[in-house]
């Protein structure tokens, strides 16, 4: 009963607050809107502050021929007990051996995607998947699958290139809880694509409640009222505050 009292009253909360993203699933509402990545490497994030949280990788899977190899996270990661925690699941595609993309990897994902939803204290997860244009239905099907079996309460989030959210959109509407474009790394049209955003933003209204960023590439204007923020190095409180700090 008493943990029913204090989610209803971070409802409230959350409803209240202006800055909070409406009509987002109950879970998103109540998350931060300032997330660090931590990605597979030791991290002491203890400094953030409590306006902000992490989606850290906490299992990696590569799939390559009929296999799908699952490697927990191994790294240290320090965070204080009240940071909002997001876990994610990252997906690697072997390149030396294709994948079979089959039912059993599918289901190792959904698998490994369920275990690790445990370590959320925000009902939320992730799933880090890019795949080439004739992987997409597989990433479809995972992602459907996915969301047959999570309960309702936890939300789902999936990172997205930034071209699925402008003119290469395949991914359908509501097909999760959150997309998350990813506006750095973007490839050999980088520079067309971000003065694209800098003027017009995502196209997809789906792809507009989140959005990535690299520390170490140009800043780019808000484009959706959270941010992801990625390091290509260990983060420090020096460096999050330059970032937040215009």
């Amino acid at each position: 009963m008493q943990r029913l009292l204090v989610f209803a009253a971070l409802l409230l909360l959350a409803r209240a607050d202006s800055s909070r993203l409406p009509h987002a699933h109950t879970a998103l509402a109540l998350l931060p809107l300032k997330m660090a990545w931590a990605w597979e490497r030791p991290e002491d994030l203890r400094w953030l502050p409590g306006d902000a949280g992490v989606a850290f990788v906490a299992s990696s899977i590569m799939l390559q021929g009929e296999q799908a190899l699952v490697r927990p996270r191994t790294a240290r990661l320090l965070l204080e007990p009240a940071t909002a925690r997001v876990p994610v699941l990252h997906v690697d595609l072997s390149w030396r051996e294709p994948p079979a993309l089959n039912q059993v990897q599918m289901q190792a994902i959904v698998k490994e995607l369920l275990r690790i939803a445990a370590g959320a204290n925000r009902q939320v997860v992730q799933l880090d998947f890019e795949v080439r244009r004739s992987q997409r239905p597989f990433l479809a099907r995972t992602v459907a699958a996915i969301r047959r079996v999570l309960p309702p309460e936890v939300a789902l989030s999936v990172t997205a290139l930034a071209s699925w959210c402008l003119d290469d959109a395949w991914l359908a509407e509501g097909v999760a809880d959150e997309v998350v474009p990813m506006a750095f790394r973007m490839g050999r049209q980088q520079h067309a694509l971000r003065q694209r955003l800098r003027w017009q933003g995502f196209t997809q209204p789906y792809c507009r409640q989140a959005v990535g960023y690299a520390t170490d590439e140009p800043r780019l204007r808000r484009l959706a009222p959270r941010g992801y923020y990625f390091s290509p190095q260990a983060w420090t409180a020096a460096q999050w505050q330059a970032l937040h700090s215009h």
